[in-house]
């Protein structure tokens, strides 16, 4: 495959991915009000975050200005997202092995950036000397992120496969994600020990890209890996693995939502109690007519 194809192909891959995720990621943000009933200790609250208060402890606190920090929650978010603190906590037998994992995929975006960053210093003619130094660091990014991803993906998935307490957890799709996975990133490994200058020819393969090149054309083990990594973007956002985009409002929206009630919230709210219920647990007692009003209100009395 050359020319003309890999331009339509790697960019309508592109077009979708973005289409779909933008998508689904409107989708989850239209989603009811979450259940507030119970939060998680919320970063920003100067003061009162170590130990989970609120300003809601305050006397009188609709009378004082919150005093809150930008910064708290981004650090959160950044050691969650960099260091997956919630699973260091809950199981930390399983956290070398999924930290190896996104390490990896992390490593492989900071690759495709730079390679674009280095197609950007080709086209305008910078210094072999600068780029030779973004080749290099380019190169180091690919080649760890392969191993780290690789050996992560293909852990993870023995460790579905064998172990007893995950078990109850898998299913086909996870199985499946794991396998294409391991296949991009094993594929990736294979591309860059098969080609001498992997870094550069990546970068030239970009360059051409940018530049429309219609005579564009790829050695064999880079063409594979960029098939196989291609087909996974197109089917990632279908997937359960859009969790990338879900973990923002999983924090935001749900677990640090301490929002004073307003009258829009209140309209919300009252709008999602007439939903009629049709929960099967016998003690709930819905038969799909009855609303949360009628349920909540039967409750009470």
């Amino acid at each position: 495959m050359a020319g003309i194809f890999w331009h339509i192909g790697v960019f309508g891959v592109l077009a979708v991915f973005l289409i779909v995720t933008i998508y689904r990621t409107i989708a989850i943000a239209r989603l009811p009000v979450h259940l507030r009933w119970e939060l998680a200790p919320i970063p920003r609250e100067k003061g009162k975050a170590k130990y989970g208060g609120s300003y809601l402890e305050d006397y009188e606190w609709w009378k004082k200005r919150r005093r809150t920090s930008w910064l708290a929650p981004l650090l959160y978010m950044a050691v969650e997202i960099l260091l997956l603190r919630a699973i260091w906590k809950h199981n930390r037998k399983l956290w070398p092995l999924t930290f190896a994992f996104h390490t990896g995929i992390y490593l492989v975006f900071l690759m495709l950036l730079l390679s674009i960053l280095n197609a950007i210093l080709m086209v305008t003619n910078v210094s072999a000397s600068v780029l030779d130094v973004f080749l290099v660091i380019t190169s180091v990014a690919a080649l760890a992120g392969y191993l780290l991803g690789g050996l992560g993906a293909v852990s993870l998935l023995l460790k579905r496969i064998f172990d007893s307490d995950l078990r109850a957890f898998n299913s086909t799709a996870k199985y499946f994600n794991l396998a294409f996975l391991a296949a991009v990133f094993i594929s990736g490994a294979y591309s860059w020990f098969a080609i001498p200058d992997f870094a550069l020819t990546l970068s030239q393969f970009v360059e051409g890209l940018v530049t429309l090149d219609t005579s564009l054309t790829i050695v064999f083990p880079l063409s594979l890996h960029v098939i196989l990594a291609s087909l996974f973007f197109l089917y990632l956002p279908f997937t359960d693995m859009i969790h990338f985009v879900a973990k923002y409002f999983t924090y935001h929206a749900i677990k640090w939502d301490d929002s004073i009630k307003d009258a829009r919230m209140e309209k919300e709210l009252n709008e999602l109690l007439t939903q009629p219920v049709s929960w099967s647990a016998e003690h709930i007692k819905a038969d799909g007519k009855k609303s949360w009003a009628d349920l909540t209100k039967k409750s009470d009395e």
